[in-house]
């Protein structure tokens, strides 16, 4: 009998463990927009936003959309190779673009309090959830 309930236990601590996994599993149907930019000047007149859904991200800093798949949980975003549209805009925000992806590819932090997302450390983004 007691070998039954190693397996067991073993499956409801990783269940259990899944499910907490860095507070970030919760971002699934979420879209949220920059209300700090750390490491980069954000452009005038533009606003970085990023939303979750189906195992993708997809991001917009004023003007390509960058997408990908991506996951989420255990407190870092794992996003290796993004896609993005091929929008000609002005230099100010396509480096923005390029900024935005080597962020999201690097592997940042990844922190949720509520309605607050937290990317990254001194390079990196805070956002609040849009309504």
């Amino acid at each position: 009998m007691s070998s039954l309930r190693a397996p067991a236990a073993i499956a409801v601590l990783s269940l259990a463990l899944t499910g907490c996994a860095g507070g970030s599993a919760d971002l699934e149907g979420r879209t949220f927009t920059a209300t700090e930019v750390r490491g980069h000047d954000l452009v005038e007149g533009s606003a970085i936003t990023l939303a979750f859904e189906d195992g993708q991200v997809s991001a917009n800093a004023g003007c390509n959309t960058i997408f990908g798949e991506a996951q989420w949980d255990g407190g870092t975003l794992e996003a290796e190779q993004l896609a993005s549209t091929l929008m000609a805009c002005d230099d100010a925000l396509m480096a923005q673009d390029e900024w935005l992806t080597a962020l999201l590819t690097s592997s940042p932090t990844l922190s949720v309090d509520g309605t607050t997302l937290t990317i990254g450390d001194a390079t990196g983004l805070t956002l609040t959830e849009e309504e």
